[in-house]
């Protein structure tokens, strides 16, 4: 597809009609299980947090809120369906598009997939030196290497988190094949763990995602699936030299709109402010065992 040329805006790609050239990002499939991610995690922080730190103050009215600690504890394990429905749905798009020929298995290892390759590796030095002004930016295809990490990170979390919970739900079926201390156990690393991937996610990758300064205050992609063109040779050089000028692209109307904005600011903003509630009320408990070791009171 060319290149529309109109001098009067700020990329050549777009129109007066208000179209840009963009790529298909994001398929519908993949956009469903991002969601049903989001809206589970979601679920589990304000369920779990409180429970786990149920004497807190700001802990009770939020276990009000699920009528005491068994409402909390009911809407926990349907979002821990939902969330480990997520992994189901995005191991069921890959075998769909596998079986379709949409998906080979060689594209694992191809430059433009989410997994990491030793070149990531080249790029993170790479961009070390750019961020010291003493080397070019590198030349990123379809996924930078700290989007990957968010990927693998996910993987990591849903295994630890998911393989705990289930621990914990069902702890009299673990008990037959697995030694007692294993349910305490689960239950630690169960809790930091979710912690630890509270923190990442409000923090971390909300940032990476949608507090850029080029996408700020929230990056559309994930709403539409589509990316522009433009974007793609500024952030995805790599990845432009290889789409650039196919059939992937296509024009549409880009833009935040007034969902995504919402949705996204008020996800962020409750998630952030519990994050740094939990922070603190772990903070004070370690300052109170800390004292306790030193002194015994």
């Amino acid at each position: 597809m060319s290149t529309t040329t109109v001098g009067t805006l700020e990329h050549p790609e777009e129109a007066h009609d208000g179209t840009t050239l963009v790529v298909r990002r994001w398929s519908w499939w993949a956009r469903a299980t991002h969601a049903v991610l989001a809206l589970s995690v979601f679920g589990l922080v304000l369920t779990g947090m409180p429970m786990h730190y149920a004497d807190a103050f700001w802990a009770k009215p939020l276990l009000a809120l699920w009528q005491g600690e068994r409402g909390a504890a009911a809407v926990h394990k349907i979002s821990a369906v939902g969330f480990m429905g997520s992994a189901a749905m995005h191991v069921a798009g890959m075998f769909l598009a596998w079986v379709t020929g949409r998906f080979k298995l060689r594209a694992i290892f191809h430059q433009d997939s989410i997994v990491p390759r030793w070149t990531d590796a080249k790029q993170i030095g790479q961009q070390i030196r750019y961020l010291k002004g003493a080397g070019p930016r590198p030349e990123f295809a379809r996924f930078t290497f700290w989007e990957k990490f968010d990927y693998i990170a996910e993987v990591w979390g849903l295994l630890i988190i998911g393989l705990t919970g289930l621990v914990m739900w069902f702890p009299g079926r673990f008990l037959e094949y697995l030694p007692g201390w294993l349910v305490n156990a689960a239950r630690i690393f169960h809790s930091y763990e979710a912690i630890l991937a509270m923190g990442f996610l409000f923090t971390v990758h909300y940032f990476n995602t949608h507090l850029r300064p080029e996408v700020f205050p929230v990056d559309e992609v994930i709403f539409s699936g589509n990316i522009p063109l433009h974007e793609i040779r500024e952030r995805y050089p790599g990845w432009y030299k290889r789409v650039a000028g196919t059939d992937q692209v296509f024009r549409a109307r880009v833009g935040t709109s007034r969902t995504a904005l919402l949705i996204s600011g008020f996800y962020l903003t409750v998630g952030f402010v519990i994050l740094m509630l939990v922070m603190t009320t772990a903070a004070l408990e370690a300052v109170r065992y800390f004292t306790w070791m030193l002194t015994g009171k």
